[in-house]
């Protein structure tokens, strides 16, 4: 894939997600008005109807009501939302006080092997530390990172599993993608360093959110969770050997994208239909562990996440491996174009 399928010339500057926005509008003959640029605010406008939406960063429209956005952005809020609409989440315990959560140690140790600490209301998997076999003073540092980044935190079992975003537009979950941590596979002379410094040429790899992935970094996050698997950037993996430089499964950290719309069981994406409507989302990310597609549905078998209120498009639209779901056309759509 070549820059110019992904990049729009003239927007080069806005995220990829608005650039999506924009590009499916103008072919539908829309006019197109960037009113802040840096904030990624638009209004559409048909000029034969004269019909006009205004979107912020490609998914906020005013089809959802600001208390939508606001149940979204509080993790806590929405697990309690969610359970109480009967989908499962995993079990875990809300802090407004580090020193509470810090006492908790034993209750997490004695009760879930592995746990998950994460600040309430933060994105792109900031502050958020993923425990496993942990001492007790793992606990404590993954704790003091997550109360860093916000005044309340969350400590939850860990849902093993592969992690897929359900996106949801309208009644319909339009598209399915699993987020694959930031990793190289070897090819049995290379070391890690330069396997990384080869996969961040691919064209759609860059620095913002201003193409369809992000760049692989090799800073303290990765060096560490390299150390902890007994390597270093200089280690050279065999040959088709795969190696996670982190746990978390973010695009925006290295992540790459891979398709699995065609994949998933149809209970799962009614599973994500049901998490938008419990919140009353127009436009929204489901996030959900599945332990195996394969597997028969059931209450155990999967675990949400969170929901997200601003989901972004470009890891549908522009995956690593799989197809255009063209979901900028699908929000056209939904906004009355």
């Amino acid at each position: 894939m070549s820059a110019s399928e992904f990049i729009l010339v003239g927007y080069e500057d806005l995220e990829i997600s608005t650039q999506i926005i924009i590009r499916d509008a103008i072919a539908s003959g829309l006019e197109v008005e960037v009113l802040d640029r840096r904030a990624h605010w638009l209004r559409l406008r048909n000029p034969q109807t004269g019909h006009s939406q205004w979107i912020k960063e490609a998914s906020k429209t005013g089809l959802d009501s600001y208390i939508t956005f606001l149940i979204m952005e509080d993790k806590q809020i929405s697990k309690i939302v969610l359970e109480e609409a009967g989908l499962r989440v995993p079990p875990g315990r809300h802090y407004a006080n580090q020193a509470a959560a810090l006492a908790d140690y034993e209750y997490f140790h004695q009760n879930a092997p592995a746990i998950a600490v994460k600040p309430t209301t933060t994105n792109f998997g900031t502050g958020i530390t993923v425990l496993q076999s942990y001492t007790q003073a793992d606990y404590e540092r993954a704790v003091r990172i997550a109360f860093t980044h916000d005044a309340s935190v969350i400590i939850e079992a860990f849902v093993p599993g592969m992690e897929y975003r359900f996106l949801v537009i309208g009644d319909e979950c339009v598209a399915v993608a699993n987020r694959v941590p930031a990793n190289v596979t070897g090819a049995g002379q290379r070391s890690i360093r330069e396997l990384v410094a080869e996969k961040n040429t691919d064209p759609r790899r860059g620095v913002g959110h201003v193409t369809p992935l992000e760049k692989i970094q090799l800073d303290d996050t990765e060096l560490n969770y390299l150390k902890g698997q007994a390597l270093t950037p200089d280690s050279v993996p065999a040959k088709d050997e795969q190696v996670f430089l982190r746990k978390n499964s973010n695009i925006s950290t290295g992540g790459d994208s891979l398709d699995r719309t065609d994949d998933v069981p149809a209970e799962y994406r009614e599973i994500a239909v049901r998490a938008a409507q419990s919140v009353s989302a127009q436009i929204c990310g489901v996030d959900i562990i599945i332990k195996d597609l394969a597997a028969p549905v059931t209450e155990q078998s999967y675990g949400i996440l969170e929901i997200n209120f601003n989901p972004v498009l470009y890891i549908h639209n522009f995956p690593y491996a799989g197809k255009n779901r063209r979901v900028g056309e699908k929000i056209l759509d939904l906004l009355g174009f």
